[in-house]
């Protein structure tokens, strides 16, 4: 099988049709991102963005181990010695 192109990996597939919510949908030639929905015809794209920097960085997410002791310190346990929760 030859394509007429090498595929897009930057296309999304969408599930609908925006404009009549048929689920035939194919790539089209039109543009990178284009999608021919079968139902209606009609030619559309679907182009992803990206999201926003988050306005602050989200803190560093703790170890298991250390979130373990933090939690039974907390409710007054402690590990025994060397800190080992298997035996």
């Amino acid at each position: 099988m030859s394509l007429r192109r090498k595929p897009n990996p930057n296309r999304n597939h969408p599930l609908f049709c925006p404009y009549c919510a048929g689920e035939v949908l194919f790539p089209n030639e039109e543009t990178e991102f284009a999608w021919l929905c079968a139902d209606c015809t009609r030619v559309f794209e679907v182009k992803y963005h990206g999201q926003d920097d988050p306005v602050t960085r989200p803190a560093a997410a703790k170890s298991t181990s250390q979130a373990l002791k933090e939690s039974l310190a907390r409710h007054g346990h402690q590990l025994p010695e060397g800190g080992d929760t298997q035996q």
